[in-house]
């Protein structure tokens, strides 16, 4: 599960990175959209090695992205709603299994 998602991290911090780093896209969010592409980057890097403060942080971020797609599902039209409903549910089991990581003992605690 987390090397999955250290795999959707490394390429979306890679893409953002390389589209407000190195091109003239944007540039008045330049230091915004460098600063998360890198920050992606990093939490994507120790991600595959189970970094406990990285599956904290794709814990968050997963359940702020779930809640969105809940709350906007309602206001779409057509099969849209579908696909955030979807979204909505794919994220927040994440969230909620990165959160069931976190938060089991050891097997000799």
């Amino acid at each position: 599960m987390f090397r999955t998602a250290a795999v959707v991290y490394l390429l979306l911090g890679a893409s953002m990175t390389w589209r407000f780093g190195f091109t003239a896209y944007d540039p008045a969010h330049r230091p915004w959209g460098a600063g998360a592409g890198l920050l992606a980057l990093v939490v994507g890097a120790f991600l595959l090695r189970r970094a406990r403060w990285a599956i904290g942080l794709s814990a968050i971020g997963a359940a702020i992205i779930a809640m969105a797609a809940a709350v906007a599902a309602p206001v779409m039209h057509g099969p849209v709603i579908l696909a955030f409903a979807a979204v909505a549910i794919v994220f927040g089991l994440y969230a909620a299994m990165a959160g069931r990581v976190l938060l089991e003992r050891g097997e000799n605690a």
